[in-house]
């Protein structure tokens, strides 16, 4: 189960890479890494979501 300090490192790394894509724009690569990055945006938005829920309880 991941826990808010996994979340948020996470959450930077995906920063980290959308500076790195927004620098990659050529050959058609932009695209493809733009996809990578909406599947791990997703996962960290389910896990955070997550943690939210068992917080609660």
């Amino acid at each position: 189960m991941a826990n808010k300090a996994d979340i948020d490192a996470a959450q930077k790394a995906i920063d980290a890479a959308n500076n790195a894509i927004n620098k990659l724009d050529l050959c058609g690569l932009y695209d493809c890494a733009w996809q990578a990055h909406d599947g791990y945006q997703r996962i960290i938005d389910y896990n955070k979501e997550q943690l939210e829920v068992t917080e609660h309880d």
